[in-house]
């Protein structure tokens, strides 16, 4: 069996962790006319280059023999980050890239709340001493920057996570637009929250196994509905949970990258320099 072309391949979907890309990967599973691959993230570009790209394509190879799809791709949010970039521009440079944002301090959250069972932090300030990561991924506009360095800006859809948050109908419609796949389609995904996070002993449980996939599975099925839906209601904002002290600080670093992004969105985001 042959190894798709490169050109099969036509949009991704390359940031960020934390801002709705569980949610945009169920939504458009749901059009026919999209193909992305069985599991969610290949992180070919971020963590799995030295596969090669002839693994990578292959993870395309049903694709190849449907005339049905519109829009072939991946959502991979560590595609946006400096060391990706230059890797996936090289083979992808006809795509058309979405990349989501969030309040970039809600965000760093947000991802510790994920990986603390898996790394074991004892606080989320442990974690921001030991990670540079949760820094790197909310200075959006570098990322930006990069990708800007490799693709023309027609290329590019940027979202946010406050537009999912309120109006969620809005938001997937254009990103659908953006593909030039039918938006009029009823989608079931619609009103729901998905969220990783809410499986994190569950997560280091599998992750430990090698069966990372199996909770990407159950955060997709009807279980993970139900577990949202229980669990929506005893959630806390990290405005709440979050120690005041580290976000006054996480704010104030964020602040002049957050007003260069909104200089460059042409968006109102002081709220997120609070």
């Amino acid at each position: 069996m042959s190894t798709p072309d490169p050109n099969t391949i036509s949009f991704i979907m390359a940031g960020c962790q934390r801002c709705g890309s569980t949610w945009v990967d169920a939504a458009l599973r749901e059009y026919p006319e999209i193909f992305l691959p069985a599991q969610k993230q290949t992180y070919f570009f971020d963590e799995n280059y030295e596969k090669g790209t002839d693994w990578y394509l292959s993870q395309f190879q049903d694709a190849c023999h449907s005339e049905v799809y519109k829009a072939v791709g991946e959502i991979s949010t560590g595609y946006c980050l400096p060391h990706a970039i230059p890797k996936m521009a090289a083979l992808l440079p006809h795509i058309k890239i979405i990349m989501a944002m969030r309040h970039p301090v809600e965000r760093a959250y947000s991802n510790y709340q994920t990986r603390k069972a898996v790394n074991n932090w004892s606080s989320f300030e442990s974690a921001l001493e030991q990670d540079p990561n949760f820094y790197d991924r909310g200075r959006y506009i570098e990322q930006i920057e990069a990708l800007l360095e490799h693709y023309p800006r027609e290329q590019l859809h940027f979202v946010l996570y406050d537009d999912l948050k309120q109006n969620d109908k809005a938001y997937l419609d254009s990103i659908l637009d953006f593909l030039g796949i039918d938006s009029t389609r009823v989608n079931s995904q619609i009103g729901l929250v998905r969220n990783a996070s809410i499986f994190p002993r569950l997560r280091k449980t599998l992750h430990t196994l090698g069966l990372k996939s199996v909770v990407n599975a159950i955060s997709r099925s009807a279980i993970g509905d139900v577990v949202r839906k229980r669990n929506k209601k005893k959630r806390k904002s990290s405005a709440l949970s979050m120690n005041p002290q580290t976000r006054s600080e996480l704010v104030a670093y964020f602040k002049p990258y957050n007003e260069k992004l909104a200089s460059f969105l042409n968006r109102n985001l002081d709220h997120w320099n609070n």
